[in-house]
């Protein structure tokens, strides 16, 4: 460890995570985005390669996306179905959906496939559900995208029940597999937009779901880091009142690019900050950036692990967490950069208190 480092170690150490039931501030997971030019049964060798060697590292959790048709240029169109076959290559690692868009199929199909999953898993799915970011998506599926907010309720309130062991029709019948450990591993992914995202937070907490938030980014709404402090703080104080004595689950996403050198990681993601900027450009509209104003707008954290690691203590969002989801965007890093970059994400946490799970 760099002299840096190990200043950073002590300034650092234990500044952020509520804490898990195991005694560590946080637990580490990271997510996975498959948008690179890979044919799609190469990109998924490549997810399966990658989760195990996050398990190799110590890595508590891995998390792939949900995006239909390309959308963001990503090839999962079916999450379940990726996990389940890096579920026959792994063996520790919890494997989670980030997120599933449930309101655009049937509870009961989604959690059939999901209890199926976690069966063969031994119980390492962690479901994370959302509405999903694509108007388009809507119009494939049928449903009107004026109904997200009251189809997705009615899809979790469906998962709960499925996952609590209600019958599901005049015969008794039940979810099978049962999957009643799924009930304390659901998560909910809430709104960002500034009209719901308290009221949806609280509603999760009041379920004693876990919360989700993606990177606080100016593309999302505005979502700064103080504003999720301000959900997550009402997240909490709705759970810790429905369920007394439960830690409340906070899951947060950052964005870092671990590297010695700060300009040869800027010089890294520069391809993904140009081909994202002309995506989100596209949909909703964004003046030409430079990478560097590019990189600020999306609060990723880049350069050595010191600096990184400062600048995740300072995040007020942070504060909270029990689950810290990193990635390494914009952009997808070839095969061998992707590996490093894992393995320096976990020198990045240790300075902050992380340690692998005894």
């Amino acid at each position: 460890m760099s002299d840096a480092a190990a200043a950073g170690e002590v300034v650092t150490k234990g500044r952020i995570g509520a804490g898990t039931d195991d005694g560590r501030p946080f637990r580490l997971g990271f997510l996975l985005h498959l948008d690179n030019d890979n044919a799609p049964a190469a990109a998924y060798r490549q997810a399966i390669e990658l989760f195990q060697a996050a398990e190799e590292l110590g890595y508590d959790s891995g998390w792939v996306i949900h995006r239909h048709f390309r959308q963001g240029n990503e090839h999962v169109s079916a999450p379940l179905v990726l996990l389940a076959a890096i579920a026959e290559h792994t063996s520790r690692i919890h494997l989670g959906t980030g997120v599933y868009v449930l309101p655009l199929e049937n509870p009961l199909v989604v959690a059939e496939a999901a209890a199926t999953l976690d069966e063969l898993s031994g119980g390492r799915l962690q479901l994370g559900v959302g509405s999903g970011p694509f108007p388009g998506a809507w119009e494939a599926f049928g449903k009107p995208l004026e109904d997200r907010h009251t189809l997705y309720d009615a899809g979790v309130t469906g998962l709960h029940r499925l996952f609590s062991g209600h019958p599901v029709n005049s015969l008794g019948e039940v979810l099978h597999p049962p999957a009643r450990g799924l009930r304390r591993r659901l998560w909910q992914a809430t709104s960002s937009d500034p009209a719901v995202a308290i009221a949806s937070a609280q509603a999760a907490g009041r379920a004693g779901d876990g919360l989700q938030l993606s990177r606080a980014t100016a593309f999302n709404r505005q979502q700064t880091p103080e504003r999720q402090a301000e959900i997550v703080a009402a997240f909490r104080d709705a759970h810790t009142a429905a369920h007394p004595g439960r830690t409340p689950r906070v899951q947060v996403s950052r964005a870092i690019y671990p590297h010695p050198d700060r300009a040869t990681a800027v010089a890294a993601v520069a391809p993904g900050a140009v081909r994202w900027q002309s995506w989100i450009a596209s949909r909703r509209g964004l003046p030409e950036l430079t990478v560097e104003e590019f990189l600020a707008q999306d609060t990723a954290l880049l350069g050595p692990a010191d600096g990184i690691a400062a600048g995740l203590a300072a995040d007020p969002a942070l504060e909270h967490v029990t689950d810290l989801l990193v990635s390494f965007v914009p952009g997808v890093p070839p095969l061998d950069e992707h590996l490093r970059l894992l393995q320096t994400a976990t020198d990045v946490v240790r300075l902050l208190g992380w340690t692998e799970s005894r």
